[in-house]
C-alpha cells in the first residue's frame, strides 16, 4: 500500500489525507446523527398508534361536542320562536289579548253577561307576566264547546284555567258559566 502512496505526488497525496480526513469527521457525524434520527424514528413509530387512537377519541369528542351546539343552537331558535309567535308582548301591543278574545268570542258565538276583568301578576324570577282573565257567559252547550275548541287552537299561550257552571237550564238547554282564562305576556 506505501508503494501506492509513493506513485502520488505531495499536493494530492495532501489532498487524499484531507479527504480521509473529511470522510473520517463526515463518517462520524453521520453515525452520530443518524443514531439520534434512527432513535426518534423508532419512537415516532411506537408512539404513532397511541397518537392515533387519542386523536380518534379527540376526533369523536369534537363531533359530540359539535352535536350538542347544533342541538342546543336549534333549542335557542326555537325558544326564540316560541316567544316571538307564542307569547303577548307586554310592551309592544298590550291589548292584542283583548283583540284576540273578542275575535274568539266572535268565532265561537258565545255571549258575554258580564265584564271582562282583567288581572296581571308578574312572575319575579322570570320575564314573564301572567294575565288572568274572567268573565261569565250565557248559551248552549254547543257554544261552549265552539269556545273550548276556539281556545285550544289559539296560537298564542291563552287556556282556560277554570269553568263555574253558574246555573243550568234543562228546559232550554241554556247554561250559565263563569271562565277563568290566563294568558301570558314577555316583558
Amino acid at each position: 500500500m506505501k508503494e501506492l502512496f509513493d506513485l502520488l505526488e505531495k499536493n494530492e497525496r495532501k489532498i487524499l489525507v484531507l479527504l480521509c480526513v473529511f470522510l473520517a469527521v463526515a463518517s462520524i457525524f453521520h453515525q452520530g446523527f443518524a443514531l439520534k434520527q434512527k432513535k426518534a424514528y423508532s419512537y415516532s413509530a411506537e408512539s404513532l398508534p397511541t397518537l392515533q387512537k387519542e386523536f380518534a377519541n379527540i376526533k369523536e369528542l369534537n363531533r359530540e361536542i359539535k352535536m350538542k351546539w347544533l342541538q342546543w343552537d336549534e333549542t335557542r331558535r326555537d325558544i326564540a320562536d316560541i316567544e316571538k309567535k307564542y307569547f303577548y308582548k307586554g310592551n309592544k301591543n298590550i291589548n292584542q289579548l283583548r283583540l284576540d278574545l273578542r275575535r274568539i268570542f266572535r268565532k265561537a258565538r258565545i255571549r258575554i253577561i258580564s265584564d271582562l276583568m282583567f288581572d296581571y301578576a308578574d312572575w319575579e324570577e322570570e320575564k314573564l307576566k301572567m294575565v288572568h282573565v274572567h268573565f261569565t257567559m250565557a248559551g248552549p252547550y254547543v257554544a261552549l264547546k265552539s269556545f273550548i275548541h276556539q281556545v285550544e287552537i289559539h296560537p298564542k299561550f291563552l287556556m282556560i284555567e277554570r269553568i263555574d257552571f253558574r246555573k243550568i237550564d234543562t228546559q232550554s238547554g241554556r247554561i250559565e258559566l263563569h271562565i277563568g282564562l290566563v294568558g301570558y305576556y314577555e316583558n
